[in-house]
């Protein structure tokens, strides 16, 4: 990323790295939108992704709600089961109305400690995201490189 670079086409490259390796059944890259504040869908790779990707709204500032909390805390999330314990009750409406994945990983971008996008995603059956060390030190680098394209392009 030395060089001009288009900041889409990095993005999509990310995506396209981590639902082609791990074989997530979906990927979504959100953004936050600067009037509303609100984390966006912007576009996806899988299964019914592109259709999905618009349906993703995460207000930042929404209490209890688990893509909330992990876009401001900015902590990387592996649920592997929604319907364990007391998880589901923290899942947006949008989320179990369109989306109601039974496991998922969040991979949320911050820049100057504030929420600035969200990577999601997710496969069809609960458990089936199983990630060593080494894959999530990978995913994290991919988010990290999404997170420095977006800071070059400013």
């Amino acid at each position: 990323m030395v060089e001009n670079f288009r900041l889409d086409q990095v993005l999509r490259m990310i995506l396209e790295t981590m639902y082609r390796a791990l074989g997530f059944r979906r990927v979504v890259f959100c953004l936050r939108d600067v009037r509303s504040g609100v984390l966006t869908g912007r576009f996806g790779l899988g299964e019914g992704a592109a259709e999905l990707a618009p349906r993703f709204r995460v207000e930042v500032a929404a209490p209890n709600d688990l893509f909330s909390a992990v876009a401001i805390k900015g902590v990387d999330t592996l649920i592997s089961d929604v319907n364990q314990g007391q998880l589901r009750q923290r899942l947006p409406a949008w989320y179990c109305t369109h989306v109601d994945a039974p496991t998922f990983l969040l991979l949320p971008l911050q820049l100057k400690q504030a929420p600035l996008g969200l990577i999601y995603a997710d496969k069809s059956q609960a458990g089936e995201i199983r990630l060593g060390e080494r894959e999530l030190a990978l995913l994290r680098t991919l988010r990290n490189q999404a997170a420095m394209a977006f800071k070059q392009a400013a």
